[in-house]
């Protein structure tokens, strides 16, 4: 019976020890799709910078697809880079633009995607540089 226990014993032992360990595979992530723009039932635009960490581009679109109202423009740092208004698809009112370090590069105003009234440019100390006049 001993010989029957110590038999048993070993080609357990023995057996146990051949098993090699299956390496595992790393966890594969399925990502879902995510277009980098979306428009939704409303009008809202939003784009994104690739991998959707940061917001690029934001506004609204009319039913015919045109751009209306505060549309914004930002970096990918997240800083505001630019807020212009739209009308019909058009530049039509006050829009300011920013220097990377969000001081503000110009400001001014369209009036039918013209450019119309004084227009104010600094440096990006904020220090005002030139004024342009587009009144007619």
């Amino acid at each position: 019976m001993r010989k029957v226990i110590l038999f048993a014993l070993t080609m357990f032992l023995i057996t146990s020890c051949g098993e090699e360990e299956q390496p595992t595979r790393p966890e594969v992530i399925k990502e879902t799709y995510r277009p980098l723009t979306v428009l939704d039932d409303n009008g809202k635009y939003t784009e994104w910078y690739p991998g959707h960490k940061q917001v690029k581009i934001t506004g609204r679109k009319d039913k015919e697809g045109k751009r209306t109202g505060i549309w914004k423009y930002y970096s990918e740092q997240g800083t505001e880079l630019s807020i212009t208004l739209y009308k019909q698809g058009l530049r039509d009112g006050h829009i300011i633009v920013k220097h990377p370090n969000g001081a503000i590069h110009y400001s001014g105003e369209y009036l039918n995607d013209e450019p119309i009234g004084e227009w104010k440019f600094y440096d990006e100390q904020g220090q005002l540089v030139e004024t342009k006049n587009y009144s007619k």
